[in-house]
């Protein structure tokens, strides 16, 4: 056999083989194509989210500095509201010592005056009275009661 029929079988072989090749190629870039549309629509869908994303996010941050800066009168307010307490507690040790040194030098003179009273007069000493409940001295009314704490501030 000639060598140019060898070489002619040949080079049909390669190109039956190239044909085949090129048809599973061709099949493969028509699937690509059409999922070039699915693919374009993810994006799209993508883009879609990741707007409304940063829309919710931007809400998310007007929502939270509102809400830190309402926090923030609060916190101040609180600092404010404890610092006036704090006076007010101070005016009520003040007051509370002064009712324990009255009531002290009450008790000694009270002290020095039985035995005097006693022997001058031998009568039974009535049942004593109830001291006055701590519900009974507070008052109802709080707008009276912040008053009477005012002004107890002021008496420092």
């Amino acid at each position: 056999m000639p060598w140019s029929i060898v070489a002619d079988v040949i080079v049909a072989g390669l190109l039956i083989t190239t044909l085949i090749y090129v048809h599973r190629l061709s099949g493969r870039l028509a699937t690509i194509r059409a999922g070039r549309a699915e693919f374009e629509k993810l994006v799209a869908d993508l883009s879609k989210s990741t707007d409304q994303a940063a829309n919710h996010l931007h809400q998310f941050k007007l929502t939270a500095e509102i809400t830190g800066g309402d926090l923030q009168a609060r916190v101040e307010r609180t600092q404010k509201l404890a610092g006036e307490f704090g006076k007010i507690g101070d005016d009520l040790k003040i007051l509370t010592e002064r009712a324990e040194s009255a009531a002290n030098r009450l008790e000694a003179a009270i002290a020095r005056t039985r035995p005097t009273v006693a022997a001058a007069n031998p009568a039974p000493t009535p049942a004593p009275t109830p001291a006055p409940r701590v519900d009974d001295l507070v008052e109802d009314d709080d707008n009276r009661g912040v008053a009477n704490l005012s002004a107890l501030s002021g008496l420092r």
